[in-house]
């Protein structure tokens, strides 16, 4: 998993718990990258005059054979054919919502697993918007606090002393990390918020492999 798809899914977790509303946003004809980008600044810019309280996630996907998309992730319904009106008004197309809950977030979250085409180079494909909320960047996931804590608690979980299997621990905090992420487990917690140890391997969601954990 990238670093951006876990920062994607977490940020996810962080904008509903409950419902969200998945948003996507075409043209009937083929555009420009640059072009679309700059009739999505122009919506997004329409979107959040209409409805000040609105906070989201977008998501950039590109088609090889229809151009630039836009995805929407919104945690509170707004008007269909007034914002279809918006985006008549910005230059776009067609629009579809529908309902998602939460953990289907991973749905969007696949494109950011792909690899990135030349054509959006140094952009960011995927960003969090609208005031009253805090979404997790890329830079979040990388950083030493959360993953102290996920080492501390496997640290008591597995007693693992001592300075052996150092790179292999290092590994298996990493996996413990991003699966905290991708679940949308509390930090530190299994499913059901139960203690690591609490849980057998099934509901850590551990797959056979050639990895031998340090335990």
């Amino acid at each position: 998993m990238t670093k951006s798809k876990a920062a994607f899914l977490f940020a996810s977790q962080t904008l509903g718990k409950q419902q969200l509303f998945l948003w996507t946003f075409t043209f009937g004809e083929l555009l420009g990258v640059k072009d679309t980008r700059k009739r999505w600044n122009h919506l997004l810019t329409l979107l959040l005059r209409t409805w000040p309280t609105l906070q989201g996630l977008r998501v950039f996907e590109l088609h090889e054979s229809h151009g630039l998309h836009v995805h929407l992730v919104t945690n509170q319904f707004i008007d269909v054919n007034r914002a279809r009106e918006l985006a008549t008004r910005a230059g776009w197309g067609r629009i579809h919502v529908a309902r998602m809950p939460s953990e289907h977030a991973g749905y969007l979250a696949k494109y950011l697993s792909k690899e990135r085409p030349e054509c959006l180079h140094r952009w960011r494909l995927w960003a969090g918007f609208g005031q009253g909320w805090e979404w997790t960047k890329v830079k979040d996931v990388i950083r030493e606090t959360m993953f102290s804590r996920v080492y501390q608690a496997c640290k008591e979980w597995k007693e693992w002393t001592g300075r052996k299997g150092f790179f292999e621990r290092m590994d298996f905090v990493r996996t413990m990390m991003m699966k905290t992420i991708e679940k949308g487990w509390e930090v530190c917690r299994g499913p059901f918020g139960k203690p690591y140890w609490m849980c057998c391997e099934e509901e850590l969601c551990w797959e056979p492999c050639g990895f031998e954990a340090p335990f």
